[in-house]
């Protein structure tokens, strides 16, 4: 066999897609319980590369501890009336696409490879370019970013 040898990170490195946004499709969508006891819903996200040449498969938990991203994931999936009635479910999603924030989470401790992260759904209307020249972007007013931990204090697995 001929292959051309990459080393561990270019390997992957080949395996994550660089943060930005990018068009997804859900595969599937559960209803689950977490391990802290409150209710979720955990989504399996296609989420397309953007030269087409295929996708990468990325888990997502909506909790109501992160209730943006619930409303961003309903609205960008067009289950808005679901969401205002308060009552989503996992396959509600099944087959719906979109656009979304991907990023990359890091394991602290270097157990874990790093993965990709769906930050937020986005919502039709909302895109905006990553150009950070945009006159647009500096005048808007930026939270601080804050890492998956810190956002929930629900146990997922990594």
């Amino acid at each position: 066999m001929k292959f051309t040898p990459k080393t561990d990170k270019e390997i992957e490195e080949e395996r994550l897609l660089p943060e930005g946004e990018y068009d997804f499709q859900i595969s599937a969508g559960e209803d689950k319980v977490s391990k802290s006891g409150n209710e979720m819903i955990e989504l399996l996200v296609r989420v397309y590369k953007p030269d087409g040449s295929g996708f990468i498969l990325v888990n997502d938990y909506l909790l109501e501890s992160v209730l943006y991203k619930v409303s961003h994931a309903a609205k960008a999936c067009g289950l808005e009336t679901e969401y205002n009635n308060g009552n989503l479910h996992g396959d509600d999603f099944f087959g719906k696409t979109g656009k979304l924030k991907l990023g990359i989470q890091k394991d602290k401790n270097g157990q874990y490879p790093d993965k990709n992260v769906i930050k937020d759904y986005i919502v039709s209307g909302e895109e905006k370019k990553s150009d950070p020249q945009s006159p647009t972007l500096g005048k808007a007013k930026k939270e601080p970013e804050k890492s998956i931990g810190e956002e929930l204090n629900d146990e997922i697995p990594f």
